[in-house]
């Protein structure tokens, strides 16, 4: 069963984690996004810890707004990568 609020769009973005910097600069791609998070392909050693607060630079416009850069806490890890829940974005 569903339990999230928010319906998800599946979408091909590029993201950045600024913070922390441990992977450097690289372009990752987020699988499926949502008003209150996102999905974000990663290899499970690089996932950060849940809990873990990141900060996010993402390209493009969603739901009118110009996204840039996001504070995100990670809220799952998998072998595919990691879910985080966006902490100050208000979407309408």
């Amino acid at each position: 069963m569903e339990r999230r609020a928010d319906e998800r769009q599946g979408i091909s973005i590029s993201v950045e984690i600024l913070d922390p910097p441990h992977l450097g600069k690289v372009d990752l791609v987020i699988r499926n996004i949502s008003k209150s998070g996102a999905f974000i392909l990663l290899q499970r050693e690089n996932c950060l810890p849940v809990g873990r607060v990141v900060t996010l630079r993402m390209s493009g416009e969603l739901w009118g707004e110009k996204l840039s850069t996001v504070s995100a806490r990670v809220v799952r890890v998998t072998d595919e990568g990691m879910a985080v829940m966006f902490q100050d974005i208000d979407f309408k």
